[in-house]
């Protein structure tokens, strides 16, 4: 028999035809309005000047423009508190402060400053924030390098001291007069940190901060790979490290400390940067260069220096005894990688990787 026309058979028909019809038109508007929604990934690399370096800053992601202008508008900011040679900066003013008006400083440069006193003490001294008159009297961050005379040198040691800077309660301080604080040892690696901190709360899914030889990095989809470049010619890298896949909230610092490349070179002998603060003078070591990977970029930058200063034998041991991740390039051709990274780390031509 058949349905007459308006039967409830047809009705039924009909209708499931309807909303048909209508989810796939729902199912398509969706689709359409998902694509639209998702922001295709760009990268924004730029370079900024501050604390007397280079930084370069290259984020990929969705947001890598808000992402890069965050990280720039927060590097300025630590600038005017780190930088000693900015007039009216917290170090600046903290250099200046005296035992009847100390200043006070944010929470974040105490808390720095803290820390540079801490691996003073835990160095001898090796490690000391007071070293900036030094590196000042040979001429390093000025356009005349030259060997100061002995007097000189005997003078301004007697200002290099970290124990000349005191804390007080509620973040304020005051340095002895003649005593000079510098953070320039631990600044970049402290500033690494805090720029990735902002970097993490937009979508990004790599970044890669340059702070004149410090890198600190992430990459949420894939390991990185970072060279460390050979002291000996420049152009060309000693080893290569293999960093694990990381997110923005963990990202690490490869750190190098060496004398290779701020230099003073008087009748073909080369004074490096890096100052003994019991001679006042460069610090001789037989290594070439130290890096320590980490995910405490302050930390990082002051331990690459520590063990640069020690020279081989004495920054194995300390490594060993602090669990510190570290390449260590000696001038016999042997980079010394502590136990933990001694499979990430691989060697270039003319270098041979060993363990600790």
């Amino acid at each position: 028999m058949r349905h007459k026309q308006g039967s409830p058979h047809g009705l039924r028909k009909s209708t499931l035809c309807a909303r048909t019809a209508f989810a796939l038109a729902v199912l398509v508007f969706a689709s359409t309005f998902l694509t639209a929604c998702k922001k295709k990934e760009t990268t924004k690399t730029g370079t900024i000047l501050a604390l007397d370096t280079f930084v370069s800053i290259t984020v990929t992601g969705q947001q890598s423009e808000e992402a890069f202008t965050a990280a720039a508008r927060r590097l300025t900011e630590l600038e005017d508190k780190f930088s000693r040679t900015k007039e009216g900066s917290e170090i600046d003013r903290l250099n200046h402060a005296t035992e009847e008006e100390p200043v006070t400083l944010s929470e974040e440069t105490y808390k720095l400053l803290s820390t540079t006193l801490w691996f003073a003490k835990d160095t001898d001294g090796i490690f000391d924030p007071t070293v900036g008159p030094l590196m000042d009297a040979w001429g390093f961050g000025k356009d005349e390098r030259k060997i100061p005379e002995d007097a000189r040198i005997e003078e301004t040691l007697s200002r290099v001291d970290h124990s000349r800077i005191h804390l007080l309660p509620d973040n304020r301080a005051y340095v002895e007069e003649g005593t000079v604080v510098d953070l320039g040892g631990a600044a970049k690696g402290y500033i690494g940190d805090a720029l990735m901190q902002e970097i993490a709360k937009y979508k990004v899914r790599r970044a890669i901060l340059d702070l004149g030889g410090n890198i600190c990095a992430f990459d949420a989809e894939k390991a990185l790979v970072i060279g460390v470049v050979s002291p000996r010619e420049l152009s060309v890298l000693a080893v290569k490290v293999d960093l694990p896949k990381k997110e923005a909230s963990a990202p690490m610092s490869v750190i190098t400390s060496g004398a290779y490349e701020r230099y003073i070179e008087v009748d073909g002998v080369r004074y490096g940067h890096i100052m003994d603060t019991t001679t006042g003078r460069p610090v001789e070591t037989d290594l070439l260069s130290a890096t320590v990977i980490t995910t405490n970029g302050a930390e990082g930058d002051i331990l690459s220096t520590v063990l640069f200063a020690m020279g081989t034998e004495k920054a194995k041991e300390y490594a060993k005894t602090k669990g510190i991740g570290c390449i260590l390039l000696s001038e016999d051709g042997t980079a010394w990688v502590n136990e933990e990274w001694k499979e990430s780390v691989h060697a270039e031509e003319g270098w041979t990787v060993r363990s600790f």
